[in-house]
């Protein structure tokens, strides 16, 4: 009952475990340690988080929610009015201009706040390769299908312009 005393909010993100094994790369830490550079490290934690949502949001509803980060990546206004209303926070002007600024263009490193919002969640479709991928997938299939990401079936589907990794409607929304 301490939690909902308190008024506590929680808001999981989670990612398509490909973009994030992609990620990952890019971080001197990660390579060699197990739980960052395993896929199917990454993919058991994204099932135990998707079997807690459950429990979670049944529980509470009106204190818990999931958002998948490419969601929040291809609508960024809307995903981020949405966060903040679910806290009881308004969109204030500079919440929009740090999104007018933060969200059109890449500038920066890989570990800059300034990103092409709708093609950031993606940029594992060119910089994995084939046998990365079909490794995260093989590993991953149980967490993708629950947190509703498509897998690519072969490499032509891949770098066809018209796939899209995501399944609509998002889980729990």
């Amino acid at each position: 009952m301490l939690y909902v005393s308190l008024n506590v909010r929680l808001l999981l993100l989670v990612r398509d475990p490909r973009g994030t094994m992609q990620s990952r790369k890019h971080r001197d830490w990660c390579p060699g340690n197990p739980d960052c550079d395993r896929p199917s490290h990454l993919c058991r934690d994204l099932i135990d988080d998707y079997r807690t949502s459950e429990i979670l949001l049944k529980k509470y509803p009106s204190r818990f929610r999931t958002l998948r980060y490419e969601d929040l990546s291809l609508n960024p206004y809307e995903m981020t009015q949405d966060v903040l209303q679910f806290f009881g926070l308004p969109f204030d002007p500079m919440v929009e201009e740090f999104l007018d600024t933060h969200t059109k263009l890449n500038i920066g490193g890989v570990s800059s706040t300034f990103r092409d919002s709708k093609t950031a969640p993606f940029h594992w479709k060119e910089d994995l390769s084939w046998e990365e991928i079909t490794e995260i997938e093989e590993d991953c299939t149980k967490a993708m299908d629950m947190w509703g990401y498509r897998r690519a079936h072969n490499y032509t589907e891949l770098i066809q312009k018209q796939f899209d990794p995501l399944v609509l409607p998002a889980p729990f929304s």
